[in-house]
């Protein structure tokens, strides 16, 4: 009886282990990109510039 608790438990517990090592590795994000200074501007149909955004980078 024993025996048959024990190996039940050990399977379980290996089971739970591969899953957590799986959710470990799939959670992982992809690194930010580097910042690129620089300006966009949006334009309408027309073509006429209606907004313009400036991205300044700062060093870490």
């Amino acid at each position: 009886m024993w025996r048959n608790r024990k190996l039940r438990l050990g399977i379980v517990l290996g089971i739970a282990v591969i899953a957590a090592y799986v959710a470990w590795r799939t959670n992982q994000t992809a690194p930010a990109k580097p910042c690129e200074p620089g300006r966009h501007e949006e334009k309408d149909a027309s073509g006429k510039v209606i907004k313009v955004t400036r991205t300044t980078c700062f060093e870490k």
